[in-house]
């Protein structure tokens, strides 16, 4: 008995022929932007003052009130005063 081939059901997503790697936040700008934000900031925390490597890069005005990427918009927050600024911001 001879098996049939069946044909698939879900569509295969082709990879674009551009390559994006490196691009956007996340990207290697955005992480050397990080970095100089991080040390402008002492590796302190410019909400609580405490100082760690653990810091996240946070918009002051963030993007979706019409802030941007500038590195006068960026400061370093620590990991708990980055959630609470991002939930506040949410609930807005």
């Amino acid at each position: 008995m001879k098996l049939q081939t069946l044909k698939p059901r879900l569509q295969i997503q082709r990879a674009s022929s551009k390559n994006n790697w490196g691009s956007g936040r996340g990207g290697r700008p955005w992480r050397r932007l990080k970095a100089k934000i991080h040390l402008r900031d002492k590796y302190t925390c410019q909400c609580c003052g405490v100082v760690t490597m653990e810091l996240e890069l946070d918009h002051i005005v963030n993007i979706a009130q019409g802030g941007n990427d500038d590195e006068s918009n960026l400061q370093s927050l620590c990991v708990p005063c980055h959630k609470e600024k991002t939930l506040k911001e949410s609930r807005q």
